[in-house]
């Protein structure tokens, strides 16, 4: 009896462990990816964390696909799952969720190999001007070639991201970014990736981003208009302004040489008054003595009646 017992004991026991190691189990997937590039972008356009998963299914997966993934149940929800198209454009897809424990698995149907999964973590532990986050990869795919690439964070001193980051690259965009080519990994093999810098602000990254066109700018971009074309209006302009001014000066030089004689002689004086004035004697009046001007017949003072002599 007493081995009865212990043999059940140890069937319950087995059972037990069974159930527990169940959800393990059920939440790797079996679809295998050729490549997965987790981007951990802290305080990027939120306070939180965000992370991008970039994933591409191994050639041997037909599709459509279902695929199942986790995220930690802390961000709530996905911010955005999509697939990518043959035109590098992404399109959403739909999904549904489902809690498991600490983990939110998602699970939707793919009809392109390139998909992209993000959510924020608000997680981010904050002392003073001190920040840390813990990011944990739960195995649920194997993967060909894993790299985990962390983003410095605008105005951050001091990051560090560790264990197998390299000393951090600057970009082209201008940021910091820390790489760990982690390389081949099991389904079921989990790491942690640890981050730790200074910040005396709140500010975020993606005000730093500079400005930079959807796609690349040449001759058949929409609304471009190339130089030749441009020509023949450059010349129309040219030639107007050109004509208009050479219009003007016509009119001004007529207006000009029109109203020149009558300017000339506004002020002369009449030819028969030159005349009187030089040959008439000089007169003054034998009343008050004012000198009379050449025509007079009364002095222009008392009024008499000037004497000619």
């Amino acid at each position: 009896m007493e081995n009865m017992s212990a043999a059940r004991r140890c069937i319950f026991i087995l059972i037990l462990l069974a159930l527990l190691a169940a959800p393990s189990a059920q939440a790797q997937s079996s679809t295998p990816l050729e490549s997965l590039v987790i981007q951990i972008l802290p305080e990027f356009d939120r306070p939180d964390v965000l992370v991008i998963y970039r994933l591409t299914l191994a050639a041997s997966v037909s599709l459509p696909a279902q695929i199942s993934l986790r995220i930690p149940r802390a961000a709530g929800a996905p911010y955005n799952v999509a697939w990518e198209d043959v035109d590098g454009l992404l399109y959403n897809l739909a999904y549904t969720t489902e809690v498991r424990g600490e983990w939110l698995q998602i699970t939707f149907t793919t009809p392109s190999a390139n998909l992209q999964v993000e959510y924020y973590d608000p997680r981010l532990e904050r002392e003073q001007t001190l920040r840390k986050f813990t990011y944990e990869w739960n195995g649920d795919f194997k993967v060909e070639n894993l790299v985990v690439s962390v983003q410095q964070p605008a105005n951050a001193e001091n990051m560090q991201a560790y264990p197998g980051f390299d000393a951090g690259q600057r970009l082209s965009d201008g940021f910091i970014y820390f790489t760990n080519p982690v390389g081949k990994v099991e389904a079921g093999v989990t790491f942690k990736v640890n981050l730790r810098y200074e910040k005396a602000d709140d500010s975020l990254s993606v005000g730093m981003l500079p400005v930079q066109p959807a796609q690349p700018l040449d001759e058949n971009t929409p609304g471009r208009t190339a130089a030749s074309a441009l020509l023949p209006v450059f010349l129309l302009v040219i030639g107007g302004v050109l004509l208009v001014v050479l219009v003007s000066w016509f009119l001004i030089r007529r207006d000009r040489e029109g109203s020149s004689p009558a300017r000339r002689y506004r002020h002369k004086r009449p030819a028969a008054a030159r005349i009187a004035e030089e040959v008439s004697p000089v007169v003054y009046c034998h009343q008050c003595g004012r000198r009379a001007e050449a025509g007079d017949l009364f002095c222009r003072t008392c009024g008499v009646r000037l004497r000619k002599e």
